[in-house]
């Protein structure tokens, strides 16, 4: 085995999710489509996102809530002033080895990812305590998801 190959093999694992790893304010790529409340508008079914792990359904415990980590605001936030005011800007700076851009997280949109989906995935750590403050803060406050949805995933 060549110095690359064991690179590739150290990377893998390190990016393998595991149950362990699928914590508030972990960052997890995988596949999502429209059964998970992904609107696709391109013809695609399901596309490859980045979310943040936001709490676990406390009545079921197999699903996460989840907020996408998107290149640009949520469409939804042109419209919305409450939408507008649930994004939260994570800088590129502060997550270099997973961002090519200043993103954003959008709290304005809490959804259910089946947690098999989430160990398909990749991991790419977690946010930092300022960053993963600023999301529950936006989240605790937006009127855009009901106190019911933020009670089944603990947040309140």
């Amino acid at each position: 085995m060549d110095l690359r190959e064991l690179q590739q093999q150290y990377l893998a694992e390190l990016r393998k999710v595991t149950v362990e790893k699928l914590v508030r304010g972990s960052l997890v790529r995988t596949v999502i489509s429209e059964d998970e409340g992904l609107n696709l508008t391109d013809g695609r079914k399901e596309k490859p996102k980045l979310m943040v792990i936001v709490g676990c359904d406390v009545t079921r415990t197999t699903y996460y809530g989840s907020v996408l980590v998107n290149t640009k605001m949520s469409p939804r936030s042109a419209y919305s002033t409450e939408y507008l005011s649930a994004q939260y800007m994570l800088r590129q700076q502060d997550y270099p080895e997973f961002l090519a851009y200043d993103s954003y997280a959008d709290c304005g949109v809490l959804m259910a990812i089946p947690v098999e989906k989430l160990l398909k995935g990749e991991y790419f750590g977690k946010l930092n305590e300022t960053d993963m403050s600023g999301v529950i803060g936006l989240l605790l406050a937006t009127d855009t998801i009901s106190n019911k949805l933020k009670k089944r995933y603990g947040l309140i």
